[in-house]
């Protein structure tokens, strides 16, 4: 990442709104992909016990079935 640390999307959407220089907002454009498919990344790998994934399933059945 050039020795920065990598900035929150919110942020970088934030600053994309507002820059006038074409070369830098094509710079932080790419930059927020990265942000955003790193968050991507993360919330799609999130690990789950399949024993917690049957639990809420068999629990939601109750509430929706009795």
């Amino acid at each position: 990442m050039g020795g920065h640390k990598q900035r929150d999307w919110r942020e970088l959407c934030a600053a994309v709104t507002s820059e006038p220089d074409s070369k830098k907002l094509d710079s932080m454009v790419q930059e927020l992909i990265r942000a955003l498919d790193q968050g991507e990344r993360e919330w799609r790998h999130a690990i789950y016990s399949p024993d917690a994934i049957g639990t809420n399933r068999e629990a939601t059945k109750e509430v929706f079935y009795g």
